[in-house]
């Protein structure tokens, strides 16, 4: 394959973008050795990128699609983990990496709060911290490849092979399900 992918994973903290990104990072990672899983708060934390305002949050995102999109061009699969709910970024990511499949994961409000694992949403509602996403920023809602309703199903295992189904074969030939 002469060109990477960019699979870039997205929605609300807490929705699940990590945990299935991770799963399907270690499931293609066994046929492709050519793949880096980049997680959102990682990278933010390597870029030392502390804004967490609207302008902050497209500034990191493009930031992370460049990288994505660099490590592409070398043919290697990039699966990306991110908010970055903004049209900016989709329309830089079409229109700039070549081989790029978006997935939404979609989780209600109620359920994110329930999970609050960082606490962002108990916060925000409180009034005690701002510029969270879905809560005080405004979000825009992508028209991705494929959208997986992470609040439907709790199998892991099936989100990620329909993803794998997913993907067009021309991107990633040699992944067998």
């Amino acid at each position: 394959m002469d060109k990477g992918l960019v699979i870039w994973l997205t929605g609300l903290s807490g929705s699940g973008k990590s945990t299935i990104g991770k799963a399907l990072y270690q499931s293609l990672h066994k046929q492709i050795p050519n793949i880096v899983y980049i997680d959102g708060d990682l990278l933010r934390e390597i870029l030392g990128a502390t804004s967490y305002d609207r302008e902050g949050r497209i500034d990191v995102a493009l930031k992370r699609a460049k990288i994505a999109n660099f490590l592409s061009n070398q043919g290697i699969v990039c699966v990306v983990s991110t908010v970055s709910m903004f049209n900016e970024v989709y329309a830089y990511n079409r229109s700039h990496i070549q081989n790029y499949f978006e997935i939404y994961i979609e989780c209600p409000m109620q359920e994110l709060i329930a999970r609050d694992q960082k606490g962002l949403y108990t916060q925000a509602l409180k009034g005690e911290i701002e510029n969270v996403v879905g809560v005080d920023l405004d979000f825009d809602k992508p028209t991705p490849h494929l959208c997986i309703n992470n609040h439907l199903c709790n199998d892991l295992d099936s989100k990620v092979q329909q993803i794998l189904k997913s993907l067009p074969p021309l991107f990633i030939p040699s992944v067998s399900l």
